[in-house]
């Protein structure tokens, strides 16, 4: 196991918070700060709640463990957009309105429709963006050069399934399950162009609310298109466990997929027995992955600060990610004279060397996203996610 002098080496961080002393930041120095706009109420709250602690911790631990940036103070700010594009919009309007542009160096927002909304104006003010979103329109720095997807876009993570789909079974019989929202639609193009292409029968498109009570009308509509394979995508566990459970009611003997806000292990808890083989695209570690040295770390400041340490879910994983990349991005601006907007953009696209400590296989993005997933696979018997794949890449 890594020794946290030699983590924190590796962090970059001087003597004095080696040995446990942060850095006490000026009187005079002002906040640096990061604006998240999550979903702590509505459909996908599990998921924003999550996320939020995950942010929390990740600023504490840079202003209490790493020195803060260059000696001032990482500011979190929150706002709950209720995964809605209005109150989101609103919200970005607050947060913009009452903070100082050299202060306010990266803003996080919540969703798929609310980040394409936002994002003339982020382009127009040069602001260092990201969000919950993993769109394969915000992967486009000509377009959009602040904006940064921070893992593979959807479209790259049904790339990885597909691949998966066609070594278990050649001419495979495929449907996509996805909820109306941008979310849910937006690999969905390239999924039916794709599969055909390697050659696989799209048998099956089935649109849904990103909520509801029963699945049964779905499931006897998967039953009559008799698939091989399920991939569903535009959910945050709101409906995976009813349809699994559905489907094993019905005897629908299809093997069911998701992407990322489906690997986590409510789903299997909900779904039981139903859960069995679920296949998922994931990016970053388990908070049961110990031998990852930022777990382990993690683990331990919790444990310092008094907060729970049993299992923390995937959301709270990835904003952790997130907050550890964007204030290393922010140090390393500071270190060259450049801490501004424009800094944090030129130094998040030189991060490839860093990693948070495994948090992530590495942040080199491409396009400005970072193409590579691992796929786990669920096991109920041992009631989580096993890694079937080793990192793959997918541009």
């Amino acid at each position: 196991m890594m020794k946290r002098r030699e983590f924190l080496r590796r962090l970059g961080v001087g003597s004095l918070a080696a040995v446990g002393m942060p850095y006490v930041a000026t009187a005079q120095a002002r906040p640096v700060k990061l604006a998240t706009l999550l979903p702590l109420t509505g459909p996908f709250a599990f998921a924003g709640n999550a996320g939020r602690e995950g942010f929390v911790d990740g600023v504490d631990y840079v202003n209490e463990v790493l020195g803060g940036i260059a000696g001032r103070r990482l500011e979190l700010i929150v706002e709950d957009t209720g995964y809605d594009v209005a109150k989101g919009t609103a919200a970005f309007s607050r947060v913009l309105a009452r903070e100082r542009p050299e202060e306010l160096l990266f803003v996080y927002g919540d969703s798929t429709g609310l980040s394409k909304a936002l994002a003339p104006e982020i382009t127009r003010l040069g602001l260092p963006y990201s969000a919950t979103s993993f769109a394969n329109e915000l992967a486009n720095p000509k377009t959009y050069p602040t904006i940064f997807v921070f893992g593979p876009t959807y479209n790259d993570m049904v790339e990885a399934l597909l691949r998966q789909i066609r070594l278990q079974k050649g001419k495979a019989r495929v449907a996509f399950v996805y909820s109306n929202t941008e979310f849910g639609r937006d690999p969905i193009p390239y999924a039916k162009e794709r599969a055909k292409a390697l050659g696989m029968e799209v048998v099956h498109e089935e649109v849904t609310p990103p909520a509801f009570t029963d699945a049964t009308p779905v499931v006897l509509n998967l039953r009559r298109a008799n698939p091989d394979f399920v991939i569903l995508q535009g959910y945050a566990l709101s409906v995976e466990p009813l349809i699994l459970r559905a489907a094993r009611e019905q005897g629908l003997r299809a093997q069911f997929m998701g992407t990322y806000y489906s690997a986590e292990l409510v789903l299997i808890q909900r779904a039981g027995p139903a859960a069995e083989g679920f296949t998922v695209t994931y990016h970053n570690p388990y908070w049961y992955d110990t031998l990852v040295p930022a777990v382990d770390e993690m683990r331990k400041f919790r444990q310092r600060k008094g907060r729970d340490t049993s299992y923390r879910p995937t959301y709270y994983m990835g904003s952790l990610a997130v907050a550890l990349a964007v204030a290393e991005a922010m140090r390393r601006a500071a270190q060259a004279g450049k801490l501004s907007r424009a800094g944090v953009v030129e130094h998040l696209e030189k991060l490839g060397d860093y990693n948070a400590l495994g948090l992530v296989r590495d942040f080199q993005f491409v396009n400005h996203r970072i193409p590579y997933t691992k796929l786990y696979r669920a096991s109920v018997k041992d009631g989580r996610f096993n890694a079937i794949t080793d990192w793959l890449k997918l541009a």
